[in-house]
């Protein structure tokens, strides 16, 4: 077995190919970037099962002839260990492999013979995956090891955008100790710190590498779980308890009991909603735990329907009224925009050119609006607004819509009409308001030609032509029924002749610093398979 390095193995690179002049030069471009690599002939369903847990990327071949069993076998590894990245190399040109690959759970896909930019960028993505929460770690909130409120935000956000990139969920756990009052009234408050820097250990002894956990607030605590879904979060729950069980804290030469009570909710690929609301439904149910004593796990979605509290409805306060209401308008808002994606996700699935298009365009929009430092408020009605953008296509005939040549000028009259459609769609939802005008500008030009409204320059909103750039690179970067997919070489003359003409010059002068310096995409193509 060939080998770069055998020390901190934490952060391992294996490489599985029966070639053995790839597996050398793959581990010649990564060892020199301090990536420490393992290389092996792939054997097959055998080397798969025996992989070891510390490594965090694999770089796996797969032909044709066994691509149901890699496939099957990536799903059972991701199950059994979700921090792995695993990255396939596939034969050129077979969609079937790719497709197959990245619906199994791979990280990425590589045609092979790989290029070998892409592979560096591709592996260090993954590895960065692998321990997201690395860089924003830094130091303690001053009582406990845990990183504090603000740290966590911003932690936030970017593993968001590393799940949305690669159609990932995330789950956020809060967590309140219960009667932890008790501490501090019956003891002392040197007592109740020390409980909650013994829970701090209890959450890092329990999260993955990739997992961040933070102390929120007081005696609640948040942990965020990368690639997890709702089912996932509540074993984590189940080790939580556990482990308090097992190591509990002691006071005074006794035992001291401690419980625990959790919410939990998930943010799903597509699914639009700030990191503060996110978090507010973890707390709303928390809450629910609470009210119910404590003591146990309640997850968001638990609390679709529940009815209004039994008993005397004057004699519930203030605050229990505020508090179902809130739930009441959140549960709405999830409803409301679920529906919205689902109708997306039918005009996608009409045309398998345009397949989680809209995906792709919000990665590449949000990009753009981080580099040109726009406000976050912006930057999240353009994520949003990004999501939704061609919901109008929803009321365009199929015959049109998936037609394999160039449309007539009446056809394109009948597609034109999408952006206004789309404003009957999501006209109804308020919370959207703020989008509604970047879904439908996102077809005008710079110079006036587009539509709806032939708006020109600076009267087109911002988003909006933050929206276009971003279509028209996933346009370019697609293949299309009448078009093979651009390579950079074809985009850049196409963006800078477009720049003053159909794209804002500033934000072309963004995109193309941001496409000369390689875009921080896994795979352009790979919404085009998932």
């Amino acid at each position: 077995m060939d080998q770069a390095a055998t020390s901190n193995e934490t952060s391992m690179v294996l490489i599985l190919h029966r070639d053995p002049g790839v597996r050398t030069r793959a581990v010649n471009l990564l060892a020199p970037r301090n990536v420490i690599c393992r290389a092996s002939a792939y054997a097959g369903e055998r080397k798969l099962s025996s992989l070891r847990p510390d490594a965090a990327v694999v770089l796996l071949q797969i032909t044709a002839e066994e691509c149901r069993s890699a496939a099957e076998m990536i799903t059972r590894l991701r199950r059994q260990s979700p921090d792995i990245k695993i990255i396939g190399l596939v034969p050129a040109g077979n969609v079937v492999v790719a497709r197959a690959v990245f619906r199994a759970g791979a990280w990425d896909c590589l045609e092979e013979p790989f290029d070998e930019t892409r592979l560096v960028r591709a592996v260090t993505e993954a590895m960065r995956a692998a321990s997201p929460a690395t860089p924003v770690v830094a130091a303690g909130d001053g009582l406990t090891p845990l990183p504090g409120h603000s740290a966590f935000l911003d932690a936030l956000t970017g593993l968001r955008g590393l799940c949305r990139r690669h159609g990932e969920p995330l789950a956020v756990m809060m967590l309140d100790l219960d009667r932890f009052r008790d501490c501090n009234d019956r003891h002392s408050p040197a007592f109740g710190d020390q409980v909650l820097r013994w829970f701090a250990g209890i959450l890092e002894s329990v999260r993955r590498r990739s997992d961040l956990a933070v102390r929120y607030q007081s005696d609640r605590f948040i942990l965020a779980l990368p690639g997890s879904r709702a089912p996932q979060a509540r074993q984590v729950a189940r080790r939580c308890r556990k482990r308090m069980c097992e190591d509990p804290i002691v006071h005074d030469g006794e035992k001291y009991e401690m419980s625990v009570s959790i919410g939990i909710a998930e943010s799903t690929v597509g699914f639009i909603e700030t990191e503060q609301q996110l978090i507010r439904r973890a707390q709303l149910a928390l809450d629910h735990a609470k009210h119910c004593r404590g003591r146990r796990t309640v997850v968001w979605d638990e609390l679709t329907g529940t009815p209004w509290p039994r008993g005397d409805q004057l004699h519930h306060s203030a605050q229990d009224v505020s508090r179902w209401m809130e739930r009441v308008r959140q549960q709405l808002r999830c409803t409301c925009v679920e529906s919205t994606r689902a109708l997306v996700a039918a005009v996608e699935a009409k045309d398998p050119y345009t397949r989680a298009h809209s995906l792709t365009v919000a990665a590449y929009a949000e990009t753009i609006a981080k580099r040109m430092k726009l406000r976050p408020p912006l930057l999240r009605n353009i994520r949003g607004a990004a999501l939704l953008h061609d919901v109008g296509k929803i009321g365009v005939p199929d015959a049109i819509l998936t037609k394999p040549a160039r449309l007539t000028p009446r056809e394109f009259d009948v597609v034109k009409r999408h952006p206004e459609t789309a404003l009957d769609i999501v006209g109804h939802a308020s919370f959207l308001a703020d989008e509604r005008p970047l879904i439908l500008h996102h077809h005008e030009r710079y110079d006036g030609q587009g539509y709806p409204a032939g708006l020109a320059g600076d009267r087109i909103p911002l988003g909006a032509r933050v929206l276009a750039m971003a279509d028209a690179l996933d346009a370019m970067f697609s293949p299309r029924s009448y078009k093979p997919a651009y390579d950079l070489d074809r985009v850049r003359p196409e963006l800078v002749a477009g720049a003053g003409r159909q794209f804002d010059p500033a934000i072309t002068e963004t995109t193309l610093k941001w496409l000369d310096e390689g875009i921080p995409l896994s795979s352009p193509a790979q919404a085009a398979y998932t």
